[in-house]
């Protein structure tokens, strides 16, 4: 099964195709090949976090309302480790350096439960981007909060700050043929 396949929402998978075209034979894309007015309708959920190597840090260049309202705060120009401060930041951590230093495309849908707020179930993908060929300098993501799940359950937790409800994970390769086993 290719890797699009897996991808089950509709904007993450036509990001993700999108990404494909920009990649001109080599991978990743240069963030120069990504247009922000072909991807003005996924605006508010786009989010562009810069790679530091040397600190194994990311910085926040760009996100939507839609992911500042996932994790209630300002995160444009912030170091993910300075903006969130809560177990989301390692639950964040982990996916952005498995597409920073292990070169993949990382696609996620999760239910996530956080303390006095509703289920929020959610789809994500980060896109490694690299100006050189090489090291990976900008991941470009989008997250998709399904809105009919979120109304449809009220219920707030309450008993725990924050739970993560791993639904699928599916990793590309940086040198994969397409062709993969779900994780």
């Amino acid at each position: 099964m290719r890797f699009a396949e897996h991808i089950d929402e509709p904007d993450l998978r036509w990001l993700y195709l999108y990404w494909l075209k920009r990649k001109a034979g080599r991978f990743p894309p240069p963030r120069d090949r990504i247009d922000p007015v072909d991807l003005r309708h996924l605006l508010p959920s786009l989010f562009v976090i810069e790679v530091d190597h040397e600190q194994e840090r990311f910085r926040y260049r760009l996100a939507g309302s839609d992911v500042e309202s996932l994790v209630l705060t300002k995160l444009h120009g912030r170091w993910l480790d300075e903006a969130v401060i809560s177990p989301l930041r390692e639950f964040f951590d982990e996916s952005f350096c498995i597409s920073a230093f292990q070169r993949k495309v990382h696609f996620r849908r999760n239910t996530l439960h956080l303390a006095g707020r509703p289920y929020i179930r959610y789809a994500r993908i980060l896109l490694p981007l690299s100006n050189d060929g090489e090291k990976i300098d900008h991941l470009l993501g989008c997250i998709k909060i399904d809105q009919r799940f979120s109304r449809g359950n009220p219920t707030a937790v309450s008993e725990s700050e924050i739970t993560i409800a791993d639904i699928a994970t599916f990793e590309l390769d940086a040198y994969d043929d397409g062709v993969i086993a779900p994780k």
